[in-house]
């Protein structure tokens, strides 16, 4: 059998859209940035490499296309990423095609929020893994080609260098991504970063100098990155430095960040810098809610801090977008206390995600989310989900069950939203980056009205 030279990362796709199946979700893409910096890396040392996005294709569609272009079979094991829980079902038939055509090809698979919490239980469900990496994996990638090196959860910096988005097939469609900083350590009991530190911001001389080489490796043409931090945490310092390097590049950003992470003056500096878009995890205005997530141990603080800082997002022409957890114990009473909030503030605000909380993990770590939130009036829609998914949805109380939870969460997004906005934010970073109005518009016609988080006011291209 013919083998390839050939290094191919493999992002596993989804067999269903996450949230709800309609068009527009399945226009979604989302940049395995993870898995492109250990391409890069390996690129830099000199092999051939490419990453290769399972998106909404089915496992046999993308194995087929590596097995035609002569990528598969390869002298390197094939390095399948699974960047979140719902990816598992399409990894585990990506996975046995591969070992059915070819049975002595090495798999190596990472995804530090699939694999990490239980290796053993992951071993399980995806009996065809030769290899299981729980962490970060930069300082061993190029062992892991050959060898079985001693693999751990421990945190490692932010790569020096530059992500290459050319190894990614058809990377021209993706929004660059641009990693600033890794991990948070803030505590949110629902976080899978609640325990990692946060690492200090790259300076921002080089960051502009890598947002430039991005740009270059674009051909020069519109991007609209998306500076990934777990926790965004400029002071007004760093965003005066940053902004003085970033202005003249004009490219238009967007990032995530807590409420009570910066300030206006921050806030200003980084518009100045780029910044655009910003989201949000406000999670809850219901000071009970936001001491039973462990999000602030002064929600007034909290919520003071949140206020100021969408203030000054108006004032500075940046779009941000709010997101809204609906936790364990949540009441009418208490969505009724988040949903005036944000109503108080809706000229600030340009979109609200909305969803409930789920345990995701294996039953090693689930059970200890699980324990807590039925404390809280919670409790598993099916106790068998975290042995045999993963993912663990739960009824939020006696006021939400999970058919209430979706109807609640579908109409807090469409208070804040229509489908301008709805498109603004989502074409900035998450869809194709030659997908159009036009394109949007047809995909709302061909899209059941009542699975939409926004609500439509004109009649759309048929």
């Amino acid at each position: 059998m013919f083998r390839s030279n050939h290094i191919t990362f493999v992002s596993a796709g989804l067999l269903t859209p996450k949230k709800r199946d309609h068009a527009l979700a399945r226009r979604q893409l989302y940049l395995n940035y993870g898995a492109l910096s250990l391409a890069t890396k390996l690129g830099l040392k000199g092999y051939e490499v490419s990453l290769v996005h399972g998106e909404h294709s089915s496992p046999e569609e993308l194995f087929r296309q590596l097995v035609d272009c002569g990528r598969f079979p390869s002298i390197y094991p094939l390095m399948v990423s699974i960047p979140s829980f719902y990816a598992l079902p399409w990894a585990q038939s990506f996975c046995k095609l591969a070992k059915a055509f070819d049975p002595h090809c090495r798999i190596v698979v990472g995804g530090r929020w699939v694999v990490g919490p239980d290796p053993v239980w992951l071993q399980g469900v995806l009996q065809e893994a030769d290899v299981l990496a729980p962490g970060l994996s930069e300082s061993v990638i190029e062992s892991l080609l050959t060898e079985n090196p001693v693999l751990s959860r421990i945190a490692e910096p932010t790569p020096s260098f530059t992500l290459n988005h050319r190894l990614v097939d058809d990377f021209q469609k993706y929004q660059p991504s641009i990693e600033a900083s890794r991990g948070c350590g803030m505590g949110c009991a629902f976080c899978e970063e609640r325990d990692i530190r946060v690492e200090k911001l790259s300076d921002g001389a080089k960051l502009a100098v890598s947002m430039a080489q991005v740009q270059a490796q674009y051909d020069g043409g519109e991007i609209r990155p998306y500076l990934q931090s777990s926790m965004f945490l400029p002071n007004v310092r760093w965003a005066d430095d940053f902004a003085e390097h970033a202005y003249h590049l004009g490219i238009a950003w967007r990032t995530e960040t807590r409420v009570d992470a910066i300030t206006a003056k921050t806030v200003e500096h980084l518009a100045r810098a780029g910044l655009r878009v910003l989201d949000l995890g406000l999670e809850s205005a219901s000071p009970r809610q936001i001491l039973a997530m462990g999000k602030a141990r002064d929600p007034d603080r909290y919520l003071r801090a949140a206020s100021e800082l969408l203030s000054a997002c108006r004032a500075n022409g940046v779009k941000a977008k709010i997101n809204v957890l609906l936790y364990a114990g949540e009441t009418r009473s208490t969505l009724d206390e988040t949903t005036a909030w944000l109503d108080a503030r809706s000229d600030a605000i340009a979109g609200v995600s909305v969803g409930p909380v789920l345990a995701y993990g294996p039953p090693k770590t689930a059970d200890i989310l699980i324990k807590g939130w039925r404390e809280l009036g919670a409790r598993p829609i099916d106790d068998r989900s975290a042995e045999l998914l993963g993912i663990t949805p739960i009824h939020l109380s006696p006021d939400f069950p999970a058919e209430a939870t979706e109807e609640a969460s579908l109409a807090l997004s469409r208070r804040f939203m229509d489908e301008d906005s709805y498109f603004a934010l989502k074409s900035f970073s998450y869809y194709p980056r030659d997908y159009g109005r036009n394109d949007f518009d047809k995909d709302v016609a061909a899209s059941d009205p009542a699975a939409l988080p926004f609500v439509v006011r004109h009649t759309t291209a048929a």
